[in-house]
């Protein structure tokens, strides 16, 4: 039985601190939520989840400091092996506005971390992302 318990007590324990990032049903945990949608869709290259999640009028500027619209975007997003955990989200709301920032480790193919800004505005009741910037995290120069 106290092995059960220990369970139950450690889940509540991970589930509060969870909760103390972004409580849940907050404008936060929803836009959190979504952004892990927008990397699901891009790992599996389900153009259509991420065609969802993009405005038509998004502007992004690639870790390599290429901008691009929607369609170039589009074109770019292909299955691939990598694995992606995100973390360290920043958001602040403006009205229909919510500027995001995380961290994100990828791991298998390219082994990399960067940062990333989104710009996330709410129309017609649907919040997507309207413009993006990211940034490879390089280590120290020693």
């Amino acid at each position: 039985m106290k092995p059960i318990l220990s369970a139950v007590v450690l889940v509540l324990a991970i589930s509060s601190a969870a909760v103390g990032q972004s409580k849940k049903g907050s404008v936060e945990a929803q836009l959190i939520q979504l952004d892990k949608a927008w990397t699901l869709a891009e790992l599996k290259g389900d153009k259509k989840a991420a065609e969802l999640l993009i405005a038509d009028d998004y502007l992004g500027t690639t870790q390599r400091g290429e901008i691009e619209n929607k369609a170039q975007y589009l074109a770019s997003v292909v299955p691939n092996a990598d694995m992606v955990e995100s973390d360290d989200y920043k958001i602040t709301i403006h009205g229909n506005i919510a500027i995001m920032t995380h961290r994100a480790t990828v791991m298998g193919v390219r082994n990399i971390q960067f940062r990333s800004t989104h710009i996330w505005m709410k129309r017609n009741g649907k919040w997507q992302i309207v413009a993006h910037h990211g940034s490879q995290i390089l280590p120290p120069v020693e």
